[in-house]
């Protein structure tokens, strides 16, 4: 019973948070369609841990995720060695997630290679939403793993 009262509860709340976000009237869609400059793609060294641990975590694999943040953190140098680093420290995949919200920030700043999108959850980061690239265009959200999947949209190819 309980359950079935907590479904009740928390289904409609996901599914409301997971849906694509309906512009809002007056927002000024000029500001919106302004191209953003992009960083030089990341080397494939660097960005291949980045998916891997993405992977991992949409899969709830601690050990995989943090393997490949290690090797992040060995390659990268500057934030993204710093922000890797904090990563590797987390005692748990919760952590773990906390902290590669801004690893995704710093990821999300470069050109990403064919076949790799942008992803978006509102839920993710307490609420205050979160980005993540990942391959194809199949959300496999890395914040909350098969509790949560496909949450998420994808909002830039």
């Amino acid at each position: 019973m309980k359950r079935r009262f907590w479904f009740v509860l928390v289904m409609p709340l996901a599914l409301t948070f997971c849906s694509p976000a309906e512009p809002v009237a007056g927002e000024d869609s000029a500001a919106s369609e302004q191209p953003v400059q992009k960083q030089p793609q990341l080397p494939e060294g660097l960005f291949n841990s980045y998916v891997a641990s993405q992977k991992a975590l949409a899969v709830d694999s601690y050990e995989d995720a943090r393997a490949a943040l290690e090797q992040l953190a060995a390659d990268s140098s500057g934030e993204l060695q710093t922000l890797a680093q904090a990563a590797v420290a987390a005692e748990n995949i919760e952590g773990i997630r906390a902290a590669f919200v801004p690893i995704s920030d710093e990821v999300a700043k470069a050109t990403l290679p064919e076949g790799y999108s942008l992803a978006f959850c509102p839920m993710a980061n307490n609420f205050q939403g979160a980005n993540w690239v990942q391959e194809g265009e199949d959300i496999n959200n890395p914040y909350f793993g098969a509790s949560m999947l496909t949450c998420g949209e994808i909002v830039q190819q």
